[in-house]
């Protein structure tokens, strides 16, 4: 372990001194000032920008005013293909009201605090730092609503309430950050530990710690932007009042005793603490005003929002001013070092978010996006039914910029899945300055489950890169489980869930699928999958939770295959329309086509009922989605679709795929249908059927094609023809006092 070890240290020496090299080439070299987004793309009062980990997506914090601050998000920031996009939550009334700093964790959630003392009355000071997933499928998607009675409240997923006027926020790790309590006057640790999701409102679970010799005073509407160096535990602050750049050891100070919530902030908490005898040293002291921060690799850049200037520190050792770079902006407010090594900053009179470039290295060669396989910031947080591979392998694809002043005629590109042993490509080609190109690498193959992908570059042109901020990127991704043959069931009675080889995408923590052991198929067994519609105080109409069985090979499957299921479902009153579908996809989750859809009384397998339904054994139904849609394709992937109408809870057992021809359920030899296959018209005989029958005959989506009584005698026959049906598979029930039996006759004309 001692050569690995000397290794990744050199290594880490290296970078660190080519980062620091191209900040100060901000000292020296001339620099061009370039807007990147203004208030033609809806920039407006910005406050604070940060990139989401592992992207060149860039987030634009605006301060907004009563109803709540605003993003805008730069897609491709400073590159060619850019894109922004404003958001505005439903909620950001409370949740981001007159908002001031963010902070972006590697976990891909941010941190965002508010210049407010809360949004209740004169003496409430409930208000404090907020946490939000940055994932388009969740950031100001779901729950959005006009502050509805009893709904969720927007995407906001936690809050946590002892620090308003907050002008400062920094991230520490996972669901860690640090705030710049600008009411009470103290640095605050805040740890929300577990979030409570989209929209809910539960904050017992986090845990503060109050360093309350640690003092800071506000300068309103000037936020206090921090940034930690979480390589040597310093916490790098703006103490607005007395326009000290401050930092603070996070591995000194103690607790010392337990704080009380006060009365108007009032809130459960897992820990509250007195934290004493943390070492704060004074990096500077300004007689302007400093505001925005941020720290790559031994220097601190400091913005002045007084004159516009950004001072930089060498804090390497004890912490020195080098020098200044005059942007001649005077309002200017959060600062960042990007992924490209190159300093972004809003600025906030001229509405607008500029980047600073210094003269390009000589060399240097950029991974900017990976484009295959479809990736997300970070693992294992999967919102999207899209981003999952059906292969036994990827063909990774990436785009290779050159951003250096010379031509990039050759550079090693590294990949590594899950921390494994890398790849490297020695792509060779002409890339003039300022240039991209697609490249494809060679095959990774892959196992099921959740991947990550790390690619990388080194040695533009054969020497030494420049810049080393720019080189890597990494994401994440899944992979489905291979193909199946048919048959296929699935009876959902192992207690795991999700099934193996199924997958289950999903956003709220609390009201979610998940394995039953209250009930199952007509009480055949004691396992079946729920979808909690019921539980809690909040009304959750609208969501959606997607359980994507494993994908099926139905190249040889004949006329008539269904894919069959019980379901048992009672509404809440007879208005509620909790609502499920099955759909299908033959390209690995791109596009969906609906092949079963069933809401509300269509649905319900009983009568409404106001308490948590669990179902008994004759509260089921068996219900047969016809897959003639997908007949002949050799990789087709389902999908179990909800949406909730916070009604009550659904459940799901026996899932199978075969001939609907000779199927068995109970009592199958209580009638025959013949001829099956058929053009229309067919016979059903009686063996031990008899009595009072009442026949119908509905389609695959429960519409009744044709109904009668049939008075049943053993050995019995009875003629139906469905005249010009289409073709495709038809249900036909017969229903005694016993209960219901079913076939299913397919018509092929």
């Amino acid at each position: 372990m001692k050569p690995l070890f000397t290794l990744i240290a050199s290594t880490a020496l290296c970078s660190g001194a080519l980062a620091q090299a191209t900040i100060d080439r901000y000292l020296s070299d001339p620099l061009v000032y370039t807007n990147i987004v203004t208030s033609a793309d809806q920039v407006s009062n910005p406050r604070d920008l940060d990139f989401k980990p592992n992207s060149n997506e860039l987030w634009v914090m605006q301060r907004g005013g009563s109803g709540g601050g605003t993003m805008v998000i730069v897609r491709n920031a400073g590159m060619p293909g850019q894109t922004d996009q404003y958001l505005k939550d439903s909620h950001s009334g409370h949740f981001m009201i007159q908002a001031s700093a963010m902070a972006f964790s590697d976990n891909g959630e941010f941190g965002a605090v508010n210049e407010v003392q809360n949004t209740a009355s004169p003496t409430s000071t409930f208000m404090g730092p907020s946490l939000w997933s940055a994932d388009p499928n969740i950031f100001a998607t779901v729950f959005q609503n006009n502050w509805v009675s009893g709904a969720p409240l927007g995407s906001h997923i936690d809050m946590l309430h002892q620090s308003p006027f907050a002008m400062g926020i920094a991230a520490d790790s996972a669901k860690v950050y640090w705030v710049m309590d600008g009411h009470f006057g103290n640095i605050v640790r805040y740890d929300f530990v577990q979030d409570h999701g989209p929209g809910y409102d539960y904050h017992g679970a986090g845990k503060i710690w109050r360093y309350t010799d640690v003092p800071v005073s506000r300068v309103a509407n000037i936020p206090s932007h921090m940034v930690l160096d979480r390589t040597n535990g310093w916490l790098y602050f703006i103490d607005g009042g007395t326009k000290q750049v401050k930092r603070l050891d996070v591995n000194s100070g103690a607790e010392t005793g337990n704080l009380t919530v006060p009365a108007t902030s009032n809130e459960p908490l897992a820990g509250y603490k007195r934290v004493e005898g943390a070492t704060v040293e004074v990096v500077d002291t300004w007689t302007t005003q400093p505001c925005g921060m941020d720290y790559s690799e031994g220097r601190l850049i400091v913005s002045d929002h007084t004159n516009g200037e950004i001072r930089v520190y060498d804090v390497t050792g004890t912490p020195t001013q080098i020098g200044t770079i005059a942007t001649g902006m005077t309002g200017i407010m959060g600062v960042k070092v990007g992924p490209d090594g190159r300093i972004w900053f809003v600025h906030n009179t001229g509405n607008k978010v500029v980047r600073i470039d210094p003269l390009p290295l000589a060399n240097d060669a950029a991974i900017t996006a990976i484009i295959a396989p479809i990736t997300v910031a970070a693992k294992p947080k999967f919102f999207s039914i899209e981003d999952a591979i059906c292969a036994a392998a990827v063909t990774p694809e990436v785009t290779l910029a050159n951003m250096g002043n010379n031509d990039l005629t050759a550079v090693e590109i590294h990949y590594a899945m899950d921390g494994g042993t890398s790849t490297t490509y020695s792509w060779t080609g002409m890339l003039a300055p300022g240039a991209t190109a697609n490249v494809t690498l060679p095959v990774l193959a892959l196992t099921t489950g959740a991947h990550q992908l790390n690619v990388w570059t080194t040695a533009p042109n054969g020497t030494t890169d420049a810049n080393t901020g720019n080189d890597e990127l990494e994401g994440s991704f899944r992979s489905t489980d291979p193909v199946l043959a048919l048959p296929f069931s699935e009876g959902f009675d192992d207690v795991t869930f999700p099934p193996a080889g199924w997958s289950y995408v999903h956003f709220n923590p609390n009201n979610y699928m998940a394995h039953s052991a209250a009930a199952g198929g007509f009480g055949a067994s004691t396992g079946c999958l729920k979808m909690d519609h019921y539980s809690g105080d909040m009304d959750i109409t609208g969501q959606l939770d997607h359980l994507l069985m494993p994908r099926m090979d139905l190249s040889n499957a004949p006329f008539g295959t269904t894919l069959d299921f019980a379901v048992a479902h009672r509404q809440y009153n007879s208005s509620s329309a909790d609502r499920l579908m099955v759909k299908a996809s033959t390209d690995c989750g791109a596009t969906w086509t609906t092949l079963y859809d069933k809401e509300g009384a269509t649905l319900s397998t009983g009568t409404p009922a106001t308490g948590a339904f669990t179902p008994t054994a004759v509260q089921w139904r068996n219900d047969y989605v016809d897959l003639i849609a997908v007949l002949g394709q050799a990789d087709v992937l389902f999908m179990f679709e909800t949406e909730s109408n916070y009604g009550n809870n659904m459940y799901i057992d026996d899932v199978r795929i075969a001939n609907s021809v000779g199927i068995a359920e109970p009592s199958v030899t209580a009638a025959t249908l013949f001829p099956n296959p058929n053009n229309g018209a067919f016979a059903i005989r009686a063996n031990s059927l008899t009595g009072t029958v009442q026949v119908r005959v509905l389609a695959v989506d429960g519409s009744l094609v044709q109904q009668r009584t049939w008075a049943a005698t053993q050995g019995a026959m009875l003629d139906v023809d469905l005249g010009a049906t289409a073709r495709g598979s038809y249900v036909v029930e017969l229903s005694t006092a016993a209960g219901a039996r079913h076939r299913m006759p397919v018509v092929i004309h």
